[in-house]
């Protein structure tokens, strides 16, 4: 079975919301993503009790804070099993290097910069988005969070490119505004897509259907 690089976003309260899909992608897919809202809901146990089943879990806080903070934060979150987890860059150096020092073997750090999917695009945003990777690469991180524009670019500076704003071909944009679809990306140079309500929505296509 060939498992598709791509993080189920859990974009909900409980875990409990999700427990069907999870079943049918289970295999299909590479991991699973937890976001703030959850996290904040549940806690670290949502976390502990997706590793328990065997997913690797992408734990996107966007920590934005000082140095010492950020570290700890980061050392709790690779004590929880998390395997990715994203920092904000413009918390700047100094706390990119304090995650990358304390972050458990197994987990990557990816930076994220201000300028976001749910952003449209323009000249300026793409230089803003370049400047904090420039700013990020000096920190060694392990990848970023990519907007689908700029992956080509960004794969330059990175080998760890994970890309939100992934819709399939007949899917609303919602509140996105750069956008591409699965294929488009992982051509560009994306390694993960994160994917939500394209999943829901298209479960059985995603899993018996979508090469990527």
């Amino acid at each position: 079975m060939s498992v598709k690089p791509i993080f189920f976003a859990l974009d909900g309260k409980n875990l409990s919301e999700f427990s069907k899909e999870l079943a049918i992608l289970k295999g299909h897919i590479f991991g699973v993503k937890v976001g703030l809202e959850m996290f904040t809901s549940e806690g670290p146990s949502s976390v502990e009790k997706l590793k328990e089943e065997g997913w690797k879990v992408f734990l996107d806080l966007k920590l934005h804070d000082i140095p010492n903070t950020v570290k700890a934060a980061t050392e709790s979150a690779g004590n929880i099993g998390a395997d990715f987890l994203t920092i904000h860059i413009a918390s700047g150096n100094e706390a990119l290097d304090a995650a990358q020092e304390v972050k458990s073997n197994s987990m990557k750090i990816l930076g994220v910069s201000s300028a976001l999917t749910s952003k449209a695009f323009t000249s300026t945003t793409s230089d803003e988005v370049l400047n904090d990777f420039l700013k990020a690469k000096e920190s060694n991180i392990d990848g970023v969070i990519c907007p689908p524009s700029e992956i080509s670019r960004s794969k330059e500076l990175f080998n760890l490119i994970v890309t939100p704003g992934i819709r399939l071909k007949n899917d609303t944009n919602d509140d996105q505004k750069n956008i591409t679809t699965p294929e488009k990306a992982i051509e560009s140079g994306a390694d993960y897509l994160v994917m939500g309500r394209s999943i829901r929505n298209n479960i059985e296509y995603v899993v018996e259907n979508l090469t990527l």
